[in-house]
């Protein structure tokens, strides 16, 4: 018989790992969906499902593909900020 998780699901790696473990066969959620109505598309993409924003609605993806570039550009010179920032304080 098919089951379904639900309840405090927040993140697509949380929602795969039930999944891959066999304890339930559907993830279903709930606040979190009404928390972010796009969370099927952010866990696409965080799963790497979605690179190209594909499955976006064209209005989104279209800008969303456009930004992705600039937008890792960024994170990674902020991660290596802080790493920096961290080598460099005092303990």
């Amino acid at each position: 018989m098919p089951t379904q998780a639900v309840g405090m699901i927040v993140d697509a790696q949380q929602a795969e790992a039930v999944l891959a473990a066999g304890q339930a066969d559907l993830i279903a959620l709930g606040r979190e969906a009404l928390f972010d109505p796009y969370w099927p598309h952010h866990a696409a993409a965080a799963l790497g499902a979605d690179p190209g924003y594909q499955r976006w609605p064209v209005r989104h993806g279209v800008w969303l593909a456009k930004r992705a570039p600039g937008l890792a550009r960024a994170r990674a010179e902020a991660a290596a900020a802080t790493d920096h920032d961290k080598e460099t304080s005092p303990q």
